[in-house]
């Protein structure tokens, strides 16, 4: 009678990243703000939604992207306690290593510092902003994987409203000699603000984060930058990569991945997870 074989363990199929051999990411999460706009004392990822702060949802959210072996906490020094706690109470899993850089002057500098804190072994890296609690999951599943093929993708949102460009105030004389409008002085004006033109909305977007990009390629990217233009400043990690020509895919994502930055947008995301639309 011949034994039986023992049943073989299933085969398990790594997946691709950005530097070919496993795909593993890094998330940077810049939390090195003012919170001038929030107008309290408390900056924006401390403040309490449902009892926890805002950090500690987004570290969760985060904490589930599937490959995810790092966590970088970018903060000022005297605020790396209170974010050591709010990693803390997000649980991370234990596969995460959590780890913590400076912040810089500018959003890049943090940026840039999160990134130099990340290991050498990292095939992707999401850049994420610290007061966005709810970026959606499959939305991010869907720019991890255009990344490792493309390079960069971000989430964004397609533009909605009616967009109108602001006329400035020192083109008014030109602008009523083109157009025939009695605009008046700028002086007379007293600050009112004036529409130049409005703006067509179709192929226009919102950008939201994460950010997501091979890692080496960001990291050189940034380098190139700091170097040739020290003193510009961007507003996003995606306008790096376009300055030099690199495309970067859209991932269309949710209106619940809201930025908190006004008072307006805790209500908002307190009734998010009221009615159930977020986790």
């Amino acid at each position: 009678m011949k034994k039986k074989k023992p049943a073989s363990k299933p085969k398990t199929r790594s997946a691709p990243s950005g530097n070919g051999s496993s795909w593993t990411c890094a998330a940077v999460v810049v939390a090195a703000g003012s919170s001038t706009r929030m107008g309290g004392k408390v900056k924006k990822p401390f403040l309490k939604l449902r009892g926890k702060p805002v950090l500690s949802w987004t570290i969760k959210a985060l904490g589930r992207v599937p490959g995810l072996k790092e966590l970088v906490l970018v903060t000022r020094p005297e605020d790396r306690r209170m974010a050591r706690r709010c990693a803390d109470q997000a649980r991370l899993p234990r596969s995460v290593k959590l780890l913590f850089a400076d912040g810089g002057a500018r959003r890049q500098d943090s940026v840039m510092n999160g990134l130099l804190a990340t290991s050498e072994s990292i095939g992707l890296v999401m850049i994420h902003d610290a007061a966005r609690p709810f970026p959606d999951p499959g939305a991010i599943a869907k720019a991890v994987g255009l990344a490792h093929e493309r390079g960069a993708s971000i989430l964004a949102v397609p533009v909605r409203d009616t967009v109108k460009r602001e006329l400035d105030h020192a083109l008014i004389p030109l602008a009523q000699k083109v157009s025939g409008q009695n605009l008046g002085s700028p002086e007379s004006l007293n600050g009112t603000k004036i529409i130049g033109k409005t703006v067509p909305r179709k192929g226009l977007w919102l950008a939201q984060t994460p950010q997501v990009f091979r890692r080496v390629m960001l990291l050189e990217l940034f380098e190139r930058f700091q170097r040739e233009a020290p003193g510009e400043e961007v507003t996003d990690d995606a306008a790096v990569c376009e300055r030099y020509g690199h495309a970067v895919a859209l991932v269309d994502s949710s209106s619940t991945n809201l930025k908190i930055t006004r008072p307006e947008d805790l209500q908002i995301a307190e009734a998010y997870l009221r009615l159930g639309l977020v986790k």
